[in-house]
């Protein structure tokens, strides 16, 4: 029994990697990057019972000679770029290439596997795109992404549950919220930063935090250890009513909510808000949005977040406190 983590030494992926080690499954974590000192000693001891293979997922031969090697059986399927804009403009063959093409590569790789006990695709709520009007947004909120990431989360999104059908495969699909904590860092995937790390520059430079706002954007922030935690549960899960699900804490904070939390947090964090044109971190700061739920998981496997905000905010500024905002 061997899992495959796909983009498994990225952000999120790093923490997935762990909880299944951490439980003694054998893991293969496959990526474009080699594993580096942040992900190791996250893993600890658990690090034995994992396997690094470097590849690309728009390789689907090597992705297929790995998952044979290895005796692989289940599949979290994670690697994907996440662009700013102007990666989108210089590159969008290439993001539709990993993001969508990819995700068909891991399919056809898994379908071919003598045994799948389950392929977990991770989505994201920027399928959701804009959607004003809405107070809730769930697995069966209308879809409105407009950018290449959301665009091609959504295609490899119904992509991945249309082969669930046509061959009887056992995948189910999660949305994660926007995530917070520990590891993140620029990988070929992923370069930039949230919000939170932005800030966090800001402050690891000496300076004040100014924007030009403490109200939005309002975003369901979750721990990663928890939406680790969510995947895993869904990756165990003997059997799932459902396809998808949405991964999140239930509830949104504005970025002035966060500045708050830090200030109690770190005593020589400093903020202010100004003008735009005089802020070193410019935000929305538009009114609420929708909430996402993650009332499905409830009651299909009794799961939610189990980290309170200003708890792991603590955690998250501990680690930057110790390895910097990278």
């Amino acid at each position: 029994m061997t899992t495959l983590v796909t983009g498994g030494n990225g952000w999120v992926p790093s923490h997935v990697v762990k909880r299944l080690a951490d439980r003694g499954e054998p893991v293969v974590s496959y990526d474009l990057m080699e594993p580096d000192d942040l992900f190791r000693e996250l893993l600890g001891e658990s690090a034995e019972r994992v396997t690094w293979e470097q590849g690309d997922v728009t390789d689907r031969g090597r992705l297929a000679e790995v998952a044979a090697r290895h005796g692989v059986d289940a599949v979290v399927h994670m690697a994907a770029i996440t662009p700013r804009p102007e990666r989108e403009r210089r590159e969008p063959d290439r993001i539709v290439a990993v993001n969508l093409g990819g995700t068909v590569n891991a399919l056809e790789v898994a379908r071919a596997l003598p045994v799948c006990r389950r392929f977990v695709h991770v989505s994201s709520g920027a399928v959701w795109g804009e959607a004003s009007g809405a107070a809730v947004l769930d697995e069966l909120s209308p879809a409105n992404a407009t950018g290449l990431y959301g665009v091609t989360k959504l295609a490899g999104e119904r992509v991945a549950l249309r082969y669930a059908e046509l061959f009887g495969l056992n995948i189910v699909a999660v949305r994660p919220a926007n995530v917070y904590g520990p590891m993140e860092r620029d990988t070929p995937g992923y370069v930039g930063a949230t919000e939170l790390r932005e800030m966090l520059r800001v402050w690891a430079a000496g300076e004040t935090v100014r924007v030009n706002s403490l109200a939005g954007p309002f975003l369901d922030w979750t721990w990663v250890g928890d939406i680790a935690e969510g995947i895993e549960r869904v990756w165990a899960a003997p059997s799932l009513p459902h396809r998808l699900y949405v991964l999140s804490c239930g509830q949104t904070y504005g970025i002035g909510d966060v500045l708050r939390i830090w200030s109690e947090l770190l005593p020589d964090l400093r903020y202010e808000q100004v003008d735009e044109a005089e802020a070193n971190i410019v935000v929305s700061g538009g009114p609420p949005g929708p909430v996402p739920s993650n009332a499905r998981l409830r009651a299909d496997l009794d799961w939610a977040p189990a980290t309170p905000i200003r708890e792991g905010m603590r955690r998250y500024l501990d680690w930057i406190v110790a390895h910097g905002p990278q």
